[in-house]
């Protein structure tokens, strides 16, 4: 392809002459070094296509000049020139990663089409890569695409971003929601030490067209960048802001710590793209927050309004969600579950609302009062159905009353036709109604609620929930007891 760079290292002077003039010719842009380390000086600062080489150098030779530059994972294909006597040498060169070698005296016409051959399998092999990162960017927007929490999109950024550039180390600042305070929210390293971490002062972005334009410098420029207390000052590094229109979020930076690893506009092109998708995902994830937030003060609202009803219900809902929190973790359920299962908790005795009698009046009830209080789970879905962002708490609500042994109600489910949820509610909701004061009887002691559960493990509670709650609540009461957390006696 007319216009491409070609590299040619020859310690003869004739024969650098001979192949820049012919190669010119075929319309290639050519640069000449005379040995292996001005090459490498040449390959730094430049972009080639090909690099053409003699085997037989110093202090250099052609084949550690290909070493070289594989180490540093240049974009390059290395052709090695060699005389007839060591085309042994030049074979073992291919094995190495050399594309192809020439022999001495050589013929251009073989010349130019060793050079034509090279470029098309390299434009071949470029389209492959663009292939595979353009399916690798969409495979991490899709990634970002399903995470609602900051967390895990920065994780997701920083890790497919430090294996695509090959970075020794990527952090990512990010302001506080007020845009005042920049703090590392995240880092990743592909290094040991810990001295590394943190060179980068961010403050000393402001002066850069207000902290909004991107850097790509050496050890050189990184100082004048650096935390003044830091020794470790990388080789090359890139800073990218993080925008969301024209608010600054932050900054993702990379850092390459080894003289063979430095980085290019191409790396900052596609950090830049890297921290425009993520800035994106991040505000997303900021606005779940908000919505989170606003849905657990809106559950927090109603919880206490219940309770508000009735002194002897104080507190319970709180217990009941701490009670299904502990069962969840020891269940292993998934973080998704676990928020659920939370939020159900705290507004599993909602229907009461509907109940119009007086539930916690001293003896029993009537069989009407029991037949309206049996109401309250579906006085529940009534009154939460209309908020649509509470639905995923409806089954948990619905059927906290139902028995393992399909003795329950409102519908009769047995076994695991209950949601796991339910039956989780239902045995945490149990041990609190038994350990806490009501108006008709005083409460039982932890070991005999205990063994209540267990007693009707198999008839009214799943067995595996029962059992998990044993194990959860012992180990909660060990450490609760050690800080002087108030628990059931």
């Amino acid at each position: 392809m007319k216009g491409s760079k070609i590299l040619i290292v020859d310690d003869e002077r004739v024969i650098t002459d001979i192949l820049s003039d012919f190669l010119g010719i075929e319309g290639y842009n050519i640069s000449t070094a005379s040995s292996g380390p001005d090459a490498l000086k040449l390959l730094e600062k430049d972009v080639f296509d090909i690099v053409i080489s003699d085997l037989k150098m110093e202090p250099m030779s052609g084949l550690q000049l290909l070493e070289e530059v594989k180490k540093r994972e240049w974009n390059v294909l290395v052709v090695i020139m060699t005389a007839f006597g060591t085309v042994e040498t030049a074979l073992e060169a291919m094995k190495k990663g050399a594309f192809d070698y020439i022999l001495k005296p050589f013929r251009m016409e073989e010349v130019v089409q060793i050079v034509k051959r090279a470029l098309a399998v390299k434009k071949l092999a470029d389209e492959n890569f663009e292939l595979k990162e353009t399916l690798s960017l969409y495979k991490m927007s899709e990634e970002l695409d399903m995470s609602l929490h900051i967390e895990d999109i920065v994780k997701t950024l920083l890790n497919f971003t430090l294996n695509h550039i090959k970075a020794d180390l990527l952090e990512l600042y990010l302001y506080d929601r007020a845009g005042e305070k920049i703090e590392l929210h995240h880092s990743i390293s592909a290094l040991n030490s810990a001295e590394h971490k943190m060179w980068f002062n961010p403050d000393s972005m402001k002066g850069l067209e207000g902290g909004i334009q991107p850097l790509v410098g050496d050890v050189s420029s990184a100082v004048k960048f650096a935390n003044s207390d830091k020794k470790e000052i990388p080789e090359s590094f890139c800073v990218v802001p993080m925008l969301h229109h024209k608010e600054l979020l932050g900054y993702l930076v990379a850092s390459s710590f080894s003289p063979l690893r430095k980085f290019t506009e191409g790396h900052r092109k596609f950090l830049a793209v890297m921290s425009s998708r993520a800035s994106v995902s991040i505000i997303n994830a900021r606005l779940v927050e908000d919505m989170r937030e606003a849905f657990r003060q809106t559950i927090q609202a109603l919880t206490r309004a219940l309770e508000a009803m009735d002194k002897y219900t104080s507190g319970h809902s709180d217990r009941v969600t701490l009670y299904c929190k502990l069962i969840g973790m020891e269940m292993n359920l998934d973080s998704e579950t676990q928020d659920i299962l939370t939020n159900t908790a705290l507004l599993h005795d909602i229907g009461k609302f509907g109940c119009h009698a007086n539930l916690n009046k001293p003896g029993k009830l009537t069989l009407e009062e029991y037949e309206i209080f049996k109401q309250h789970p579906n006085f529940g879905v009534e009154i939460l159905e209309p908020i649509s962002f509470l639905k995923p708490l409806l089954p948990g609500i619905k059927y906290h009353h139902e028995r393992w042994d399909g003795k329950g109600y409102p519908e009769g489910l047995k076994g695991k036709e209950i949601p796991l949820i339910a039956r989780i509610l239902a045995v945490a909701d149990a041990y609190d109604a038994m350990t806490s004061n009501r108006a008709y009887r005083k409460a039982m002691t932890h070991k005999v609620a205990l063994n209540e559960l267990q007693r009707c493990s198999e008839t009214q509670f799943d067995p595996e929930v029962v059992n998990s709650f044993i194990s959860a609540i012992e180990k909660y009461r060990e450490k609760a007891i050690a800080e002087g957390i108030s628990v059931p006696q």
